[in-house]
């Protein structure tokens, strides 16, 4: 049999049980003895030829294709429109927050805040930038965007008088440390359906911690009534905190849901760009906390499934960092990019000069150009990870994470093409973890969970 038409998959085994993933359809399924011996067989003896035992097996996996082998080369296309902008209205912040990768929310700048004609100009630029795209996304951001209130006002109605001017619809979206929130804020968030995400570390000996005030005060008791008023108006305000250290995933998140936000996410803390070399050479984060409740969080899913506790599985769904996994398995999706940086989206700052994304602002070997001028340098980020990469090519998870964030690609490595490798194993795992989760559901198990709306249904092709 031709080998080209095996194809690429992972073998893994997991507390005794051994499973697969295709790697090109993004499915799994669990394997006896006799299919591990084959697929072994496969790994090891590449040119050996199939026997039909063998074949009739990799066809009942799903890993014989009929589809002649395709070109790996990454097709030439028109770059993507700039659709989606954030803009930094200013570069200060009131809290110093001691992982900060953005030089204490300044991003080398000094404290510089954005003009209004600037601000104005940058909507125009967009506009231009998005050509036929009729929605746009614009995102404030900071430091602290709340210290420039006023400006924002002034963008959002200005924003909003031009895109319909253009025939086009724009979003709005802001992050913020909750810090400055107030009924005039809030009562603005909501009369312009403007999205907030919120940076919130945890429990309050955390929060304190890691995101004082610059005076160094805790930030927590101060912040929180200002959150419950928030989600009075906005239940729906998600929170993401940054882990440092060894702190516990599940302590930061219960502490999150306990407070009011309606979704929690987590990452681990990146290092800056803004520091030298010798400090961003340091050891590797640790991810044993995280990968420890990876797999606790695992058979929590697989208990309170077969104990139908749609509740507590709801609750489960919005801090889980399995979840992005059982959507990618179960859906057969596959990405390419892991975000827009370089092709949709791009970060602007106060000064007006345009960036790979807003976690780069300030780093010149980053700048993609100015919202005074049209053309932009961004080819190379046109490229997917999945083919283009070296390291992530040969993944057997390159479309569920597509290459990571490249931030931290450029802050751990010194590339936005070259992951580090602590987070290819929380991302690898997060997959095999999801996968193992899929296998030992029955079809009752995946029914009630789609049925409770825990789980999309897998959306028809048609609907594209």
């Amino acid at each position: 049999m031709d080998k080209k038409n095996i194809m690429p998959f992972h073998l893994f085994h997991y507390q005794g049980n051994h499973y697969v993933i295709n790697i090109e359809t993004m499915s799994t399924r669990s394997v006896d003895e006799i299919t591990i011996r084959a697929l072994n067989t496969i790994s090891t003896e590449p040119e050996m030829l199939l026997t039909s035992g063998m074949e009739e097996d990799l066809k009942k996996l799903g890993l014989i294709s009929d589809v002649k082998e395709k070109s790996t080369k990454t097709p030439q296309k028109e770059p993507f429109p700039i659709i989606n902008m954030k803009l930094f209205l200013t570069q200060s912040c009131n809290l110093k927050c001691i992982y900060c990768y953005g030089d204490g929310g300044e991003y080398g700048a000094g404290g510089s805040s954005m003009q209004e004609k600037t601000a104005f100009q940058a909507v125009e630029w967009l506009l231009e930038q998005s050509g036929k795209m009729k929605r746009l996304y614009i995102g404030f951001l900071g430091g602290e965007p709340f210290l420039k209130f006023p400006l924002m006002k002034a963008i959002v109605e200005y924003a909003e008088k031009r895109v319909q001017e253009m025939g086009k619809e724009v979003d709005f979206d802001v992050i913020t440390n909750g810090t400055l929130l107030d009924d005039e804020k809030i009562t603005f968030i909501k009369e312009h359906q403007v999205s907030v995400m919120i940076s919130f570390d945890g429990p309050k000996e955390v929060q304190d911690t890691q995101r004082p005030y610059a005076n160094g005060e805790g930030s927590y008791d101060s912040t929180v009534p200002k959150l419950k008023k928030l989600f009075a108006a906005l239940p729906d305000t998600p929170g993401h905190a940054v882990i440092v250290g060894n702190t516990d995933p599940r302590l930061v998140k219960d502490a999150l849901q306990e407070i009011g936000f309606a979704e929690v996410s987590i990452t681990l803390a990146s290092k800056s760009l803004f520091t030298g070399e010798s400090d961003r050479a340091k050891s590797e984060r640790d991810t044993q906390s995280l990968l420890q409740t990876l797999e606790q969080e695992s058979e929590t899913w697989l208990r309170l499934t077969q104990n139908r506790d749609s509740e507590a599985l709801k609750s489960l769904m919005v801090k889980s960092g399995l979840y992005r996994g059982l959507i990618s398995l179960l859906h057969n999706s596959k990405r390419r990019y892991a975000c827009g940086a370089g092709r949709g989206l791009v970060g602007v700052s106060s000064a007006g000069d345009v960036y790979l994304c807003h976690r780069f602002v300030g780093r010149d070997e980053y700048k993609l150009g100015s919202i005074f001028a049209k053309e932009l340098n961004r080819e190379e980020y046109q490229k997917s990870p999945t083919i283009d990469s070296a390291v992530c090519s040969v993944c057997f998870a390159k479309y569920y994470c597509a290459g990571g964030c490249k931030h931290d690609n450029a802050s751990s490595c010194g590339s936005t093409t070259t992951p580090s490798e602590d987070m290819c194993r929380l991302s690898r795992r997060e997959l095999e973890l999801a996968a193992t989760i899929i296998c030992r559901l029955d079809p009752e198990d995946q029914a009630f969970l789609v049925g409770q709306r825990i789980i999309t249904p897998k959306p028809c092709p048609l609907d594209f």
